[in-house]
């Protein structure tokens, strides 16, 4: 699926919509994408309910958003983060650092909440 990033801006937040693959190839564009639409400002939400994949790269470019939103007072929350997204967090041992809502679109429901 072909990289996009769209942004929405509102009185107290921009969403920020990924989609597609977020490699090597597009984290230039997506960390171009949030330069240009947030400021840190605001509070950050990424939609990250239609990224097929996540790599490093990509997962950089989030962690400089939350490291930018914190020094600003702000925050960022990955909205509806798909499979891929929350595998590479797991990975990454840092799920703890994204505030996180909604259900990935394919997850599971967990019967222990």
């Amino acid at each position: 699926m072909e990289f996009s990033c769209t942004a929405e801006e509102f009185a107290d937040h921009v969403v920020l919509t990924v989609a597609g693959d977020v490699d090597l190839a597009a984290h230039t564009r997506f960390q171009n994408g949030v330069d240009q639409a947030w400021d840190g400002t605001a509070d950050l939400v990424v939609d990250c309910s239609r990224i097929t994949f996540l790599d490093s790269m990509g997962l950089r470019v989030l962690v400089h958003a939350m490291q930018r939103a914190t020094a600003n007072g702000r925050g960022i929350t990955l909205r509806s983060p798909s499979q891929p997204v929350l595998r590479v967090l797991e990975l990454a041992g840092i799920t703890e650092l994204f505030a996180v809502t909604g259900a990935a679109p394919d997850a599971e429901p967990n019967p222990a909440s």
